[in-house]
């Protein structure tokens, strides 16, 4: 009986991503019919003849449209923030419980730690990335064109909205804060937060984005765990996104050297010990100021 509840649980914990899922169908088949219907009703040439016959070129053109794509992505965001935000708040969140002040969420060891933390997770995402690039090229070859697709070759303001602000507090509101919330009663957080991890990943839908998704997933959830907080994962993924799309090119060494690659991969080791030390020490003396008070 008790392997019964136990998998239920652990099955229980794959709703979230599930609604998340069915969201983002039920929005990205909607847009595709609104903007057919008013290329239609606009007397687009790609319907000159009657029996649509180009209507595969017309989706062809809309899956190379960077705007309309990123308005998709941003309307399914938002959808999916409220469901699944209304779904945390109903269901974790204590009636009564007390807002905090900026202060009592978070202090300078704990910024220092974050800071140190997504600057270790930029880096060790870089190298992964360029191992699966070394292993098989073809999966590197779709997430570039993935990218180039959405618009990440020349940014807009609608999609550096998308990435920096809407797609954070949507993806962790369903990953953090719902799947890991029902994980973590279901098995001891350790596994909670791979398998919520796991989960972040294969809801990027290809090998690249996935295996650094993967990695910013354990990240941001041992932020949310010891923080005590989703704001300070929220924070963090902001942080992570941020950097991703706009980070000079300086910042990234893309040469040939084996020693300085092993150096910056050391270097982003240390970087990310030395954020988790200082980010659980800030949230521990947060903790000790609150009990004194």
């Amino acid at each position: 009986m008790n392997i019964l509840k136990k998998t239920g649980s652990i099955l229980f914990c794959f709703l979230p991503v599930l609604l998340a899922l069915g969201i983002q169908i039920i929005v990205t088949f909607a847009s595709v019919i609104v903007r057919m219907l008013a290329l239609i009703v606009g007397g687009s040439a790609l319907f000159t003849d009657s029996s649509l016959a180009n209507v595969e070129q017309a989706m062809a053109s809309l899956s190379n449209d960077s705007q309309f794509l990123t308005l998709v992505s941003i309307i399914y965001a938002v959808l999916a923030a409220i469901a699944l935000g209304l779904w945390y708040r109903l269901r974790f969140v204590p009636k009564h419980m007390p807002r905090r002040s900026l202060g009592e969420l978070v202090n300078l060891p704990m910024i220092v730690g974050l800071v140190l933390l997504m600057v270790g997770m930029q880096y060790l995402s870089t190298y992964m990335v360029a191992m699966l690039a070394a292993v098989n090229h073809s999966w590197f070859d779709t997430y570039q064109g993935m990218m180039e697709s959405i618009g990440f070759d020349d940014i807009t303001p609608l999609l550096a909205l998308y990435t920096v602000f809407v797609a954070p507090i949507s993806e962790e509101l369903i990953f953090r804060g719902v799947t890991l919330k029902y994980a973590a009663r279901a098995m001891p957080f350790f596994l909670a937060n791979i398998f919520q991890a796991l989960l972040f990943g294969a809801f990027h839908g290809n090998i690249v984005q996935g295996a650094y998704a993967f990695v910013a997933g354990l990240f941001c959830g041992y932020v949310c765990y010891k923080g005590g907080s989703l704001w300070l994962s929220i924070l963090l993924h902001m942080m992570f996104n941020l950097w991703g799309a706009f980070a000079p090119d300086f910042l990234s060494y893309a040469g040939s050297s084996t020693i300085l690659h092993l150096f910056i991969l050391v270097l982003s080791i240390l970087f990310s010990a030395g954020g988790a030390f200082l980010y659980q020490k800030g949230a521990s003396m947060r903790k000790s100021s609150a009990t004194v008070r």
